[in-house]
């Protein structure tokens, strides 16, 4: 099972060197992920090329199951190392039996896609009855708690908030925000039951991550430098591996407070964990 203590900073760090906040989000979602149960056969819902998988379940034998619709992510799966079996597929039409898996997993994949209704029946069906459904999505509280929002709206300036969390919208193709109370609906509708709701990302982290993603070139706005450094095609200039040290080295020391920080018992942050088990 994944382990609770792992520095998951440092380990995502040194994959996306190219793209930092990239980095501190999934780190803080892959601690958040760590102290949950994850029931074989589980089914990793929106796999992507499998590097979430090869870091959170490190060490385990390779028996996941992994979908996603997009080849060109899916292709590199297989090199992950955690994976019984790939499929390429919709998440709208899956193609296994009903009731064959114990769990379902999904890191940040349902906020990107526009019709998720047909999506959360699909899960709900190949999952055994008592399966846990864990997914992390942002979070209801997401947009107000962006460093952009934030400054625009302390001055009120709301439009502009809205006008620049729209932006982050578009750039990040994110299509909703459902509350605690609206997941609760939605998987009730298709026979799972929440079990629990956590947030994660707190505010302070948000609006490091936020700021980041404009220094780091995330950002098509923000300051190009990084992006054009971390250019692909740069490669053959030899200096990146440098960089990917320094990235590693420096923001693994400047970014601990962050990535370590939770949200309080009472509070809100730009993450949500959603965990759910199928009713019957």
């Amino acid at each position: 099972m994944p382990d609770p203590n792992r520095d998951y900073l440092t380990l995502l760090l040194d994959q996306y060197w190219f793209a930092p906040p990239v980095a501190l989000w999934r780190a803080v979602e892959l601690r958040t992920l760590a102290a949950e149960t994850f029931p074989r056969p589980l089914l990793d819902l929106g796999c992507g090329d499998g590097l979430i998988a090869q870091v959170l379940f490190a060490g385990e034998s390779p028996d996941v199951v992994g979908c996603d619709p997009w080849w060109a992510q899916l292709r590199q799966a297989p090199q992950c190392g955690r994976y019984a079996h790939l499929q390429q597929a919709w998440g709208g039409a899956l193609p296994y039996p009903n009731a064959q898996f114990a769990g379902v997993f999904s890191n940040s994949v349902l906020e990107h896609i526009p019709d998720l209704a047909p999506v959360l029946r699909e899960a709900a069906r190949v999952l055994r009855p008592g399966g846990r459904f864990i997914v992390t999505v942002p979070s209801d509280a997401f947009r107000r708690l962006l460093a952009g929002y934030r400054r625009r709206a302390a001055v009120g300036d709301f439009a502009g908030a809205e006008a620049y969390a729209t932006a982050v919208d578009r750039r990040l193709e994110h299509h909703r925000y459902p509350s605690p109370a609206e997941w609760t609906t939605m998987l009730h509708a298709v026979g799972l039951r929440l079990t629990r709701a956590r947030y994660y990302v707190p505010a302070e982290t948000m609006e490091l991550w936020d700021r980041a993603n404009g220094d780091y070139g995330v950002y098509e706005d923000g300051r190009p430098f990084y992006r054009w450094l971390a250019s692909p095609r740069l490669r053959r200039w030899g200096y990146q591996l440098l960089l990917r040290h320094w990235i590693v080295r420096t923001l693994g020391k400047r970014w601990r407070c962050a990535y370590e920080l939770d949200v309080p018992a009472d509070g809100v942050g730009g993450g949500l964990l959603v965990v759910a088990v199928k009713e019957g």
